[in-house]
Formats: structure tokens, sequence, C-alpha cells
């Protein structure tokens, strides 16, 4: 991928340090469904050896921008592998605000439909994210509803929105880039 020169790559070992250190960050997991605190090492190595164990159905990227590892992002599909939910974290925060996400989630898109040929790919927010609600809009997404205090986050109940994309959404959307 070269639009900022940014790239999806397997996981390796070397990266499981930075994800303790971004989900141990209440800043980092401010918005995302994970409580900070509490998450080590051990923990990340047990879930790296599940997404790598070759029965995993779920696509897993770190995403590395000019170099540097600065997040994480996945696709898991559903039983009928023709839809599948998307969730990303963009952890070094000296990257945010930078356009890394979204260009993290074109080329996510681009395999989903491209690639792989799903139908629909869908994706949950907190509300009140609104950096990540603008971004998941620019890429084509579209609202579907608010789960009402769906997700117990920090000592209060959170709305969260259900946002998708169709494939023939997308593909409209690469005509007109065109």
């Amino acid at each position: 991928m070269t639009e900022r020169r940014l790239r999806l790559r397997s996981h390796t070992e070397a990266d499981l340090p930075n994800y303790v250190e971004w989900l141990n960050d209440p800043e980092v997991t401010e918005f995302t469904a994970l409580e900070s605190g509490g998450v080590t090492l051990e923990g990340e190595r047990e879930w790296f050896a599940h997404i790598s164990d070759p029965e995993c159905r779920a696509r897993n990227w770190a995403i590395e921008a000019d170099g540097r590892h600065i997040g994480a992002c996945s696709l898991v599909p559903d039983s009928s592998g023709q839809t599948a939910y998307f969730g990303i974290i963009i952890g070094d925060k000296s990257a945010w605000g930078k356009g890394y996400g979204t260009a993290a989630l074109r080329e996510v898109l681009r395999i989903g439909f491209g690639e792989i040929g799903m139908h629909r790919i869908r994706l949950e927010v907190h509300a009140g994210n609104v950096r990540g609600v603008r971004c998941y809009e620019k890429c084509g997404f579209r609202h579907e509803g608010v789960l009402r205090q769906a997700r117990f986050k920090r000592g209060r109940w959170v709305d969260v929105a259900v946002m998708a994309i169709l494939r023939e959404e997308w593909e409209a959307q690469q005509c007109s880039n065109s």
C-alpha cells in the first residue's frame, strides 16, 4: 500500500510490547470496548497464538506507517464468510489525526471487497468518537442505528453506533474516485 507510506502486515511477536503499552493507556482505549489496564505480555502472547493459528478465520494486520508500527486492524467474518466485522486501533498517539486510520480502512475494504469478495462489512463505534465516525463516513460507511446504552465504559453507559458498507456502495465509490 502506498497511501501515506502505510502498509498492513502480519503481526509479529516484536509488536506485542506495543499492544501492552497501548491497551494499558486510558487515552488509547477511551473509545474501544476494552478497559485499559491489566493487559500483560503473557496475555498478548496468547492472543498472538490464537490469531496465528491456521484455523483462525479472522484476518488481522499490524498497521505500519513509514516503517513504524502504529496500530492494528482486523476483519472478522461471520459463519457465512460473506459479511464481516471491522475493528481498528491506532495505538501510537503521535500518529493520531494524520489520516492513517482512513488509509488502513481503505486498504481493508479493498481486501475485503476486492480480494475476498465480501458482501458487507460492519462496525460498531462509540457514539462519542467523532474522529472515528468521520473516518468511517469518509470511507463510505452508512449509519444503521444506535444501540442505546450498550456499553458500560468508565463507570457509565454509552451509546454505540452501528455502521456498515455494502460491496456495491464500495464499488460505486471506486468508480467515482477514478
